[in-house]
């Protein structure tokens, strides 16, 4: 189903959408997430070249997740939203605001692979779960291949991230910690992408791959 949150234009990644997420990533949110997890220093910041854009995807954990992404790295991304999240007045307002894009899991719109191309003409990220969905039983696995597709049509590099989150024996809050990898080619081939990301992220977020059988 196209909506007006799926079928976006590259001027709809404006200055008052990017002023608006870092406010939101950077001031607000960021301080919500340390209220309620010990946020530790983001590693592997130097493998991000500002002069670069890429596909920024990560496993997936918390609902804070694309927040915390964005505020860790420094980096202005428009992430793909399941469509319920543009269902409720408030949810909407944040995701639009904010820069994401609805994409329907059951069926995924050409609106929304072409509101994910334009991203290419502005000079935002793209950012993504390639689990699809929050996944937090120690495992990697059920993964998409979209993202490398999308990521070689976009001619942009992946950039793996691996999000931490565990019991911290000396404190009632869990450790949350970000870690940034190598950037996989979008040179290389789909399944190859797929593979390396995985293992990559699998490795940075301490997680137990599971390929998949299909």
């Amino acid at each position: 189903m196209t909506t007006k949150f799926s079928a976006r234009t590259p001027k709809s990644f404006n200055k008052w959408r990017k002023s608006f997420q870092y406010i939101v990533c950077n001031l607000v949110i960021i301080n919500v997430i340390k209220s309620k997890y010990n946020l530790l220093k983001t590693e592997g910041l130097e493998n991000i070249d500002k002069t670069k854009k890429y596909v920024v995807a990560s496993n997936h954990i918390t609902g804070f997740d694309p927040f915390s992404v964005a505020a860790c790295l420094n980096l202005t991304i428009a992430y793909m939203a399941k469509i319920q999240l543009f269902e409720t007045f408030w949810s909407m307002l944040l995701m639009d605001w904010c820069g994401a894009f609805a994409v329907d899991r059951d069926k995924v719109d050409v609106s929304t692979i072409k509101t994910a191309l334009s991203i290419k003409k502005t000079d935002w990220n793209l950012g993504l779960f390639p689990q699809g969905t929050r996944c937090n039983n120690g495992k990697l696995e059920n993964i998409t291949k979209g993202f490398a597709s999308i990521a070689k049509k976009m001619d942009a590099d992946i950039l793996p991230v691996g999000i931490i989150l565990k019991d911290n024996p000396n404190s009632k809050k869990k450790d949350l910690q970000l870690k940034v990898g190598s950037a996989i080619s979008c040179k290389t081939p789909v399944d190859e992408i797929v593979e390396k990301w995985a293992k990559e992220v699998s490795n940075l977020a301490e997680l137990e791959y599971i390929p998949s059988t299909n």
